[in-house]
């Protein structure tokens, strides 16, 4: 019986195990960028209209299926092309301004309630490192400049899941690919 439960046991966590790292990395060279998602996530693009024009705005995201037991409602990378004139003359006051814009937008786009918000730099661009609190959840955002592209990294998760490892397995995942344009 011993032997039994042994078995079991090391079934259930080596089981355990395989889920826990079962993670894809998904890696986009069109868009410049690397992440590890839970699993493969779907693409779409969309033109959006902005006070500074047409923005095109890609987006990789993964939802997982209700019954995958994951802690998280949605996982995504977004980036936003902004015209290359609009930054000509950008300096690290003008670039704050954009990312502030940025952060402001997404808590007012949400009707939402900004818990935090961090100045960082990724790789030498500016950024920011943000939660909003929403009806029923948080959204935790990475947003960075780089050059006339802004990325942001995200996930949604419900309330009592607030503060899981797999924020910031996927946030702190994020990677910008140096690519030729």
């Amino acid at each position: 019986m011993k032997k039994v439960l042994f078995v079991i046991t090391l079934f259930l966590v080596a089981t355990v195990n395989v889920n826990a790292q079962d993670w894809i990395d998904y890696k986009s060279e069109d868009l410049a960028f690397i992440a590890k998602f839970p699993n493969e996530p779907e693409r779409s693009a969309q033109d959006v209209e902005s006070a500074i024009g047409t923005l095109k705005i890609h987006m990789a995201m993964y939802t997982p299926p209700v019954d995958s037991n994951d802690e998280n409602q949605v996982y995504s990378v977004i980036r936003s092309d902004y015209p290359k004139s609009y930054f000509e003359d950008a300096d690290e006051a003008s670039n704050n301004d954009v990312l502030d814009g940025a952060v402001e937008g997404a808590v007012t786009n949400v009707q939402g309630k900004l818990v935090f918000d961090d100045k960082i730099t990724f790789n030498g661009f500016p950024g920011r490192n943000f939660k909003i609190e929403i009806d029923g959840g948080f959204i935790y955002m990475k947003t960075f400049l780089v050059e006339n592209k802004m990325f942001i990294a995200q996930v949604l998760c419900l309330t009592d899941k607030d503060d899981n490892d797999n924020i910031n397995r996927f946030l702190n995942s994020f990677d910008i690919l140096k690519v030729k344009e």
